[in-house]
């Protein structure tokens, strides 16, 4: 029960905190370090970890514009894991009328976060740059312009079901202490019933005791009397039977 509504707790610190992350679902431009290279990138974060952040991106890039992004080697990038995702020589998706190879860098600000990083190339060493690939890199902010609202529904979605499933953890631990209080309740009056019948059992046995204990005493005079009557029939008999 104390988990559940530190749990509750929590959920709701979040809520109230998320207005003062401002550049949470905010499209930014940036850099990340692919290859040993530094390349230009347009980055978002999103809620969640970078595993579901990963596979979200995944479903929504598939979803959206039929592109499979794949998983790439993990890497060290700052604060916590770095996972690349890409897809070569991707088309009709709005960036350029080439081919392109597309790339979505993620990693983990925070336990709770994760930034999303996008860029892309013309093979393996012509990445967008903003003074050469304008119409391309408006093309990536389109993308990861949708997939941020995408993102940021599907979180409130996720955290609208987890809040769910804490009022039904808590509903449930209700019943549960209800029915065991209602099993105490009963065990308790007929624990009380019990002890009634036997507090009045204990009466009868005491008034028992005392009736026995009298006609005991009753009983101690009238042997005495019988064996006193027997003596004196042993002593006429003896007096007047003939002696052997």
């Amino acid at each position: 029960m104390i988990k559940i509504c530190i749990a509750l707790l929590a959920s709701a610190l979040a809520l109230v905190a998320t207005p003062a992350q401002a550049q949470l679902y905010e499209i930014q431009d940036g850099t990340i370090t692919h290859d040993r290279r530094e390349v230009f990138a347009v980055k978002v974060q999103v809620d969640g970890t970078v595993a579901n952040t990963r596979s979200f991106l995944q479903d929504f890039m598939k979803d959206t514009y039929n592109v499979r992004l794949k998983s790439g080697a993990l890497a060290s990038l700052g604060v916590g894991k770095k996972d690349e995702l890409s897809a070569q020589q991707v088309s009709g998706i709005g960036v350029s009328s080439r081919a392109v190879d597309l790339y979505a860098a993620l990693s983990a600000p925070s336990d709770s976060t994760t930034e999303v990083a996008l860029f892309g190339a013309f093979g393996d060493k012509t990445f967008f740059e903003p003074g050469r690939t304008v119409p391309e890199i408006k093309g990536l902010r389109n993308i990861l312009a949708k997939y941020s609202t995408a993102a940021r529904v599907n979180a409130y979605r996720q955290q609208v079901a987890d809040a769910e499933n804490s009022v039904d953890a808590v509903e449930k631990q209700k019943t549960k202490l209800e029915r065991s209080t209602q099993s105490a309740q009963s065990n308790t009056a007929s624990n009380l019933k019990r002890i009634d019948e036997l507090l009045r059992q204990n009466q009868a046995n005491v008034l028992q005791i005392r009736q026995d204990s009298v006609q005991l005493i009753s009983n101690a005079q009238l042997r005495e009397a019988a064996r006193l009557n027997l003596e004196r029939r042993r002593d006429r008999l003896n007096s007047v039977a003939p002696k052997k």
